[in-house]
């Protein structure tokens, strides 16, 4: 669910990162030229470059809240108000939304310009404020019952971002029901894979709701074209939004679910919550 990317170089799942010399002269455009730097349709990051002088737009693509970190290391170069030469701005975006974050000018017009960025986001927003007061159903029908396998600082893979997760075992295509209303915001459901090892992290089919406090509850290892809900779908507590399967990081058919918040640089954290 973190996202980052490599401006120019391999994209992968986590990070954009470029780094390159400019040179004084025709190593920078003497007319405004502008990038783009996107992944997956969500967050991208503009960067407009004149004569030496650098700007820095985030812009969400999505109409949900997303957030989203630009780091920038340079030589040569500085903001109107500061000689640093690291930057890191963290900044929420709301739907559609379009910001200037940066501007660098050339501290000596002579010499050789480095720069190295890197570019993260996460769905949510990374200032919501989690009801704790909220009462979560079980994300199953009310006229079942499926143990839990891990639970809270479950020793297996229940440490760090996803302490406050709680495992179903359940069979391949039971139905999920969500735990708690919302708006569905991100969604996979073609991948077929899964196995106790975490290089298998990457083939979860999964189903992702915003909450209205902005925090995120998601649902994991659902089986193969097994989610029941579309993007932008508004979602009644209660209400079959998917089918439980073992892909993703999985030893046994279960199903994942956690409430989660967003972090800088691309990451997340659950947060202890409690069901009724």
């Amino acid at each position: 669910m973190n996202r980052c990317l490599t401006f120019g170089w391999a994209i992968y799942l986590g990070a954009i990162v470029i780094s390159c010399m400019l040179f004084s002269g025709s190593g920078f455009a003497s007319s405004a030229e502008s990038a783009n730097y996107c992944m997956d349709d969500w967050a991208c990051v503009e960067k407009v470059e004149h004569n030496k002088e650098v700007s820095y737009w985030l812009f969400n693509k999505k109409p949900f809240v997303v957030t989203v970190t630009l780091d920038v290391k340079s030589s040569n170069l500085k903001s109107s108000n500061t000689n640093q030469n690291h930057y890191t701005i963290n900044q929420v975006l709301q739907g559609h939304q379009r910001v200037k974050v940066l501007e660098l000018l050339p501290i000596n017009q002579a010499q050789d310009i480095w720069y190295n960025e890197s570019f993260y986001w996460t769905p949510g927003n990374m200032l919501a404020l989690h009801q704790a007061d909220i009462a979560y159903g079980l994300p199953y029908a009310k006229d079942e019952y499926f143990r839990i396998v891990q639970g809270f600082g479950g020793g297996y893979s229940h440490q760090g971002a996803s302490k406050y997760a709680v495992d179903f075992a359940m069979p391949i295509g039971t139905p999920i029901h969500a735990a708690r209303a919302g708006v569905v915001i991100d969604l996979v459901a073609h991948n077929s894979l899964g196995g106790a090892n975490r290089d298998y992290a990457q083939y979860a089919n999964y189903v992702v709701i915003l909450h209205d406090d902005d925090t995120t509850g998601e649902y994991y290892h659902l089986k193969q074209n097994g989610v029941a809900v579309t993007l932008g779908e508004r979602i009644a507590a209660g209400q079959k939004i998917a089918y439980s399967g073992n892909t993703g990081f999985s030893s046994l058919p279960h199903l994942h679910f956690a409430v989660y918040r967003a972090r800088p640089f691309g990451k997340y954290q659950s947060l202890p919550f409690e069901f009724e």
